[in-house]
């Protein structure tokens, strides 16, 4: 019961404190503004209709839009999201906060998992926020069932999987190395094994269940297409990708838990 205490402790304090950082409102709007110049192309032919390469005309289809924002968002969005989660426990360190929460009873895990929480359920408020007004216009143009369904489907199956991911990894490797060189080196992996194009013929996990901007679950489960990619996968192997990424996410989150306490053991 005291190390739950504990946790619920560390995540709202961390929750305070990432909340009220303009950084994160920054960093996340600045990402969002370039996101939505290049869903607009999209989403102008998909809620106006267009004609096709036959010169027939197609219909609106705001689900299509609908989706297209959470796959764009899902793709782009987790890099701001790493880069302001990094530096969370090289603050305590730099202000010597972890010196005097080892003094107190709760354990190093609780503490962690707190913080571990409290700052991605912070950062998820703005990207909810970003989220939501995408979906606001997208309803303005009709088929309002289908959009509301798809647009909290989606958000559970690709950007929840994707900020847990990003987070764990963003509150670990930092304690291994330097804030800046994990930033740099964050950005340079999310683009490699997320969204490079397989034609590029550069080895990549992007095709595969590794690829944590949700493309297997996006296609499994409302069968749209996620850029480049054509997988054909099962409503299974959706789950089973989501599965995937989250776990890594609290793998890296343990293995940064095991780094530190062998730190301090050590000291």
């Amino acid at each position: 019961m005291r190390q739950f205490t504990a946790t619920l402790g560390a995540l709202r304090y961390e929750f305070g404190m990432q909340i009220r950082r303009p950084a994160v409102w920054i960093t996340l709007a600045i990402t969002s503004l370039l996101i939505t110049a290049l869903w607009s192309q999209f989403a102008q032919a998909s809620l106006q209709g267009q004609l096709n390469e036959r010169g027939v005309y197609v219909p609106p289809m705001p689900t299509d839009a609908m989706l297209y924002w959470s796959q764009i968002l899902t793709m782009f969005l987790p890099v701001g999201i790493g880069l302001v989660v990094a530096d969370r426990l090289a603050r305590d360190r730099t202000t010597h906060i972890d010196e005097i929460l080892d003094t107190l009873p709760a354990s190093l895990g609780a503490r962690l998992t707190g913080k571990y929480l409290g700052s991605m359920l912070a950062t998820l408020v703005p990207i909810t926020l970003i989220y939501v007004a995408g979906v606001m216009y997208v309803l303005g143009h009709g088929d309002v069932g289908h959009v509301l369904t798809y647009a909290v489907e989606a958000f559970f199956a690709q950007m929840i999987p994707a900020t847990i991911f990003v987070a764990g990894f963003s509150i670990a490797v930092p304690a291994v190395m330097r804030v800046p060189i994990y930033q740099f080196l964050f950005i340079g992996y999310w683009f490699w094994a997320d969204l490079m194009s397989p034609k590029i013929g550069i080895p990549s996990p992007v095709a595969t269940m590794l690829n944590a901007a949700g493309p297997w679950a996006q296609e499994a489960f409302f069968h749209f297409q996620w850029t480049y990619l054509r997988l054909n996968p099962t409503p299974a192997q959706g789950f089973e990708s989501i599965a995937l990424i989250t776990g890594l996410g609290q793998l890296a989150l343990a293995g940064g838990w095991a780094f530190l306490r062998w730190q301090r053991a050590g000291n």
